[in-house]
């Protein structure tokens, strides 16, 4: 129900008024794609995974080579500090009894 005003009578101006049902309205034929159409869609979709899985797995190997290089570093780092340390060998082990706790507890035995 409309006013003379062209102002609905409900208030909300902010509406606009209707033309015809939706129901009333025909099928876009733009909107509908043929089989061709989808199949390219299909076959851009598959390459554009394919690259993406690709680029996954070289970032993967690259990954796997890094924390490789860093192990094989730390290894290498452990061995120079061990060759590098003082090493004085007890051999009269009545010795340790007179040593103090807190002499005996940097002691390593290897």
């Amino acid at each position: 129900m409309v006013k003379h005003s062209d102002k609905p009578v409900s208030g909300r101006v902010w509406k606009q008024k209707k033309d015809c049902r939706f129901s009333a309205l025909g099928d876009d034929k733009s909107a509908k794609s043929s089989f061709e159409r989808k199949m390219q869609l299909k076959k851009q979709k598959n390459n554009i995974k394919e690259i993406a899985d690709q680029i996954k797995s070289e970032r993967g190997l690259e990954i796997a080579a890094k924390q490789e290089r860093i192990a094989e570093n730390k290894r290498r780092r452990e061995e120079n500090s061990k060759k590098a340390e003082i090493v004085q060998t007890i051999t009269n082990t009545k010795k340790l009894k007179k040593i103090k706790k807190k002499q005996l507890r940097s002691i390593e035995t290897r």
